[in-house]
């Protein structure tokens, strides 16, 4: 079998009969000459009419890919770029192995009085050998007669890693927007330890201790803060009966310098499954917010309590 070779594609092209050789290209590149030493060596030598210049029983492909390797800085191992596609799939595939909770929740009113209430929340975990991380995000928004009574935003992210008999060494950190108690940022760091006094894969109870430090900022040029605090953080997932269950988080940050500056926080929800499968809930919520510090800066109340109803979709 004899196999034209394309005028252009190397330059150089060998004859059937005889030791002559025909150049096509003279503008090829230096770099190219081992590569044709090496397809004249494989060709075998003949001759044929000049309008046809034939290899006989020469393996294109094979020669194609020697010659492509004998280039300069070629290698055998060179990596395939990756598509986008198997990157997106790469991304879901990572991403799959988080389990995913989203809660929403809404209220409008019309006549009298205009309301528009929203709440969104979610929580995002993945547990890979012998470490947990969890994100927790939400925020709630209403406003009355287009006038705004309720703004606030969170993202709190928390690592838990697991030690020898139910220790833990954890890293948490917590970022907050509220309008409405004068907090234009409000973030916590802490590192500490912890202890799981049930780890079931149905329940669990666990406590966080550890030091911490909250910064504060304060809107309408109220200034900012910095203290040291002790975060005591407690935590329940617990099924109350058949079909029910309750979660509670609790978290208590006392100054550590400042006897007057106290942090608490409860949020607690009773959740109900809608179906069999448990992938639709219903979520009665009870959140206590208190924070001594608001007072002491922009007189403001120190305490918030919301009650909410939500419909939870959850994804394992």
């Amino acid at each position: 079998m004899a196999v034209l070779l394309v005028p252009g594609v190397a330059g150089w092209l060998a004859t059937v009969h005889g030791a002559d050789v025909l150049e096509m290209d003279r503008e090829v590149s230096a770099g190219w000459r081992p590569v044709v030493g090496g397809l004249l060596e494989a060709a075998s030598h003949g001759e044929t009419g000049p309008e046809d210049r034939l290899v006989p029983d020469l393996d294109v492909s094979a020669l194609a890919r020697d010659a492509l390797l004998r280039m300069p800085g070629a290698s055998s191992n060179r990596a395939t770029p990756a598509s986008w596609s198997s990157l997106i799939r790469r991304a879901g595939t990572k991403f799959g192995e988080w389990t995913r909770r989203i809660e929403v929740g809404a209220q409008v009113l019309r006549g009298n009085t205009e309301q528009d209430f929203v709440r969104l929340a979610g929580l995002f975990q993945r547990e890979k050998e012998n470490v947990v991380h969890r994100v927790d995000w939400g925020g709630r928004y209403s406003q009355v007669n287009d006038r705004r009574n309720t703004n606030r935003w969170f993202i709190n992210s928390t690592v838990d890693r697991t030690q020898l008999s139910g220790w833990i060494l954890y890293y948490s950190g917590k970022h907050e927007y509220n309008e409405f108690q004068g907090i234009d940022y409000r973030g916590t760091g802490s590192v500490g330890v912890g202890y799981r006094f049930v780890d079931e894969e149905d329940r669990h109870i666990m406590m966080r201790v550890g030091p911490a430090v909250t910064m504060e900022i304060y809107s309408n040029s109220g200034g900012d803060s910095l203290t040291e605090d002790l975060l005591v953080e407690f935590e329940l997932d617990w099924p109350l009966f058949e079909r029910s269950r309750m979660e509670t988080r609790m978290s208590m940050r006392p100054s550590v310098l400042s006897l007057d500056v106290f942090r608490f926080r409860s949020n607690t929800g009773v959740i109900v499954p809608l179906d069999n499968e448990e992938r639709w809930s219903l979520k009665l919520g009870y959140e206590l917010d208190y924070n001594s510090s608001i007072n002491l800066v922009s007189n403001r109340l120190p305490m918030d309590l919301t009650t909410s109803v939500s419909v939870v979709y959850l994804r394992p």
